[in-house]
């Protein structure tokens, strides 16, 4: 994925899942469709084996506090505690540098 020059920022989420899969992969895609929409979206990339881990990245603080706040995401979010997780861990960080390798 391609991001801009820092400074930007990341918010790195981990989880483990319950074995409860009512409706939660179409509400993933739905969060990821509503945050592209979202103004300071840049983009998100996401892997899930043992642990899944979502990052998404944004222009600030602030955008990444109405993310937090949009109703919907927040409807995802008690989904997510009452029935989707085991654990989860969210960490939101600067991103002062990157370095970058392709073949």
């Amino acid at each position: 994925m391609k991001t801009p020059k820092p400074p930007y920022y990341a918010v790195i989420f981990t989880s483990t899942r319950t074995l409860v899969d009512d409706g939660y992969a179409e509400t993933a895609s739905r969060m990821v469709q509503l945050a592209e929409t979202m103004p300071g979206f840049i983009g998100v990339e996401s892997a899930r084996e043992e642990v899944g881990i979502t990052v998404s990245y944004w222009k600030s603080l602030d955008a990444i506090k109405a993310w937090q706040q949009h109703p919907e995401h927040m409807e995802a979010q008690r989904h997510g505690r009452k029935k989707w997780y085991e654990t989860f861990t969210t960490r939101i960080c600067l991103v002062e540098r990157e370095n970058e390798f392709s073949r």
